[in-house]
């Protein structure tokens, strides 16, 4: 079953965040590999509040029959990543010992824009995998948002064949490279308007 995020999922949406980042760049917004437990708590903490994008109320949670949370997928309306970025900032400058403005992360190269619906971030637990968990989450996602009336957009990593098998497989399509935390990105974008 899918349903809508609640507080109480923050700890595995952190672990979705975290997961879906990857090793390498979890360890680069750390500054190191010493700190990537204040990396799990800076997104953990975040999905706990109403109004960052990694917010519980931006995450559909995948449970099984006895409801244990077996995957999670945050999407967002791109339009407001400004706003909701400002509790990143915050977060990071108290956790990372950042010390960085709203105005400063203004220049930062955007994950996403404001003419679409980002899938920001998409987890399965290892056990649960191949059997259409990411799928159900990834089309739950587009249900949620679809009268939005906007595109929907996401990144991969270039090696991440799997991935991009999926998306494709879901009518997902290629169209450029997008930059996140210096590394480039596949941006895949789907219109729900064109189904």
């Amino acid at each position: 079953m899918i349903r809508q995020g609640i507080k109480e999922d923050a700890p595995f949406i952190g672990k979705t965040i975290t997961e879906a980042m990857g090793h390498e760049l979890c360890v680069g917004l750390a500054d190191g590999e010493e700190n990537l437990p204040k990396v799990l708590k800076l997104f953990t903490d975040l999905a706990a509040t109403e109004t960052a994008q990694y917010s519980y109320k931006n995450a559909l949670v995948a449970v099984d029959n006895d409801d244990n949370r077996i995957g999670a997928i945050i999407g967002y309306d791109g339009a407001g990543l400004r706003e909701m970025r400002k509790d990143f900032i915050a977060k990071a400058n108290e956790l990372l010992d950042w010390n960085v403005t709203v105005e400063e992360a203004d220049n930062w190269e955007s994950e996403t824009n404001s003419k679409e619906i980002y899938l920001d971030s998409l987890f399965v637990i290892p056990e649960y995998r191949n059997r259409g968990v990411a799928s159900s989450l990834i089309k739950s996602a587009i249900y949620k948002y679809r009268t939005i009336g906007k595109p929907f957009g996401l990144l991969v990593e270039p090696h991440n064949t799997k991935a991009h098998k999926l998306y494709k497989e879901l009518g997902f399509k290629e169209d450029g490279v997008n930059n996140f935390c210096g590394e480039p990105m596949i941006h895949l974008s789907y219109n729900v308007n064109k189904e």
